[in-house]
């Protein structure tokens, strides 16, 4: 189990980890959701031991991960960090970059495992090209494979889902499932989009300019964020001010000015609602989402499978009660 208690870092006046707090636990995923700039880099730098904190410190199971200058060599033997560039070594092929990893063990169990691990990252087709051959996901899954090579303990990946299509970030994303489940391993990545995270992760977190603002369950997250950043960062979301509910019908609002956010898929198309004007029309795919207008001041989004509904089109929508989430800011 790795356990950061108070984490803080800062370089001159700019701290870029403030009083981060957070435990990964063996075949859990956890996932940091946060813009550029909010220190996500950072924070798994100091994970991984690879930077020194100001204050607090990370155990791994009771024992304290010493910082680089405290150390030869910066690092943890069970810790690995897959960054986004990569960092393959260019002029050999994949599996000798899965390989290399291995280098200290017996070329019996060596063998046995690369195989094991090009198979379980689909490269067993491009194991004998250089990485320069090869796509940028096929690049990801190869820096994953290397990191998990030796069975580490903690798997710490920074935006692995940023440059793929959908296809290969499907494969990461089962990738890491496997992971957690089969070889207990705890995982830690950070993303700047919250699609894959809700998908995957056991617990998400929400960093805003170095500090973890929420730590949670994915549904609790999504459905009930602590301020209107997590909620923008979790995903589509309507906020407006509390007054405006006023055209559902709700009377016991308290606070005119506070802030709520609403989901597009709690709000649901109904004659008898209240009415609005279709702005907007966009195709998803397997649904599409509406944009609509209540009033001169109040604009809302929704999600809709009716596939007749045009610009100009007047409308009724409700939502219930239960749907309203207050915000703290």
């Amino acid at each position: 189990m790795l356990k950061a208690t108070n984490l803080t870092k800062a370089y001159g006046s700019l701290a870029a980890v403030r009083n981060v707090s957070l435990t990964l636990e063996p075949g859990r995923i956890t996932a940091l959701v946060g813009a550029s700039g909010s220190g996500k880099s950072t924070l798994l730098n100091l994970l991984a031991g690879l930077a020194d904190a100001d204050a607090g410190d990370v155990q791994l199971n009771g024992k304290r991960i010493e910082g680089p200058s405290e150390v030869l060599v910066p690092g943890h033997d069970d810790i690995r960090l897959v960054h986004q560039e990569y960092q393959l070594m260019p002029n050999v092929s994949v599996r000798e970059n899965v390989s290399y990893a291995l280098r200290f063990f017996e070329k019996s169990y060596r063998d046995f495992r690369v195989n094991q691990l090009l198979k379980l990252c689909r490269l067993t087709d491009v194991q004998d090209r250089i990485p320069r051959q090869i796509s940028g996901g096929e690049k990801q899954r190869t820096a994953i494979a290397r990191a998990i090579a030796d069975k580490p303990a903690v798997l710490l990946l920074d935006e692995p889902f940023s440059h793929l299509d959908l296809p290969n970030r499907l494969i990461v994303r089962d990738l890491l499932f496997d992971l957690a489940h089969h070889d207990n391993t705890s995982c830690l990545f950070v993303t700047h989009d919250a699609t894959d995270a809700l998908s995957v992760a056991h617990t998400l977190g929400i960093l805003r300019d170095g500090k973890l603002i929420q730590l949670g369950a994915p549904v609790d997250v999504y459905r009930q964020p602590s301020t209107a950043y997590a909620a923008h960062m979790t995903g589509p979301v309507n906020i407006l001010k509390a007054k405006y509910l006023s055209l559902f019908g709700f009377t016991d609002v308290t606070i005119p000015d506070e802030l709520v956010c609403l989901r597009p898929e709690q709000i649901k198309l109904d004659n008898t609602g209240a009415p609005a004007i279709i702005k907007a029309v966009y195709f998803k795919g397997s649904h599409y989402e509406i944009e609509v207008n209540l009033s001169r001041y109040v604009s809302l989004r929704l999600l809709t499978t009716r596939d007749d509904l045009e610009v100009g089109h007047h409308v009724g929508i409700s939502l219930k009660t239960e749907s309203v989430w207050q915000l703290k800011g």
